[in-house]
């Protein structure tokens, strides 16, 4: 019986192990040439997915909105700006300064019921955002039209409705930072070609 649960051990334990650092070594490349892991943070290369350090000054417009939810746009631009900002240093605040413009759409905010109390009142919530992209050069060469993008997150709503709206406003600023690390993926591995 002890042999059964080592054995049952050892094979739940080995292959996270293992797995665990095939991400960094398929990204390594061998003897000193570029790698995504390796060097500084200002080139982001590899053999494969080609030079990234030409898309650089990249402006936010704000985001439109065409849902229902009012004032969502300039919130989920400002969170995206703010953490695509903060991460990388491919963005710019600076319009006049701009190379690329990142433009998009907020296509539908979606609001579904997750669990309810005992009386039938809805108590979590989830809320999912869809969202289209556009990222062009300024002299009007798109690199990429339309891509789509969703993430959703869930919040609890409670007897106070004032604390219902902030739980909500705190799932929107996780939906919008989990795009920003979509854009920023998106950007990173799109075959996208030199000037």
């Amino acid at each position: 019986m002890l042999f059964k649960r080592l054995l049952i051990l050892i094979f739940i334990l080995i292959p996270p192990l293992l797995l665990s650092a095939c991400g960094y070594s398929l990204l390594q490349q061998t003897k000193g040439a570029n790698s995504i892991t390796g060097g500084s943070n200002n080139n982001i290369s590899s053999s494969v997915y080609g030079n990234y350090s030409n898309i650089r000054n990249i402006y936010i417009k704000p985001f439109k909105n065409i849902t229902y939810k009012s004032g969502i746009g300039v919130y989920f631009s400002n969170n995206i700006a703010y953490y695509l900002n903060s991460s990388t240093n491919m963005f710019s605040s600076n319009k006049n300064n701009a190379r690329y413009y990142l433009s998009g759409k907020i296509i539908s905010v979606n609001n579904s019921v997750i669990s309810y109390t005992g009386v039938a009142a809805a108590v979590q919530y989830s809320i999912s955002a869809t969202v289209s992209i556009n990222l062009y050069k300024t002299s009007g060469k798109i690199l990429f039209h339309n891509i789509t993008l969703t993430s959703s997150a869930t919040y609890f709503n409670y007897v106070n409705p004032l604390v219902g709206h902030k739980q909500e406003k705190t799932a929107i600023e996780i939906i919008s930072k989990r795009i920003a690390k979509k854009i920023i993926l998106l950007i990173e591995t799109r075959a996208i070609s030199h000037n």
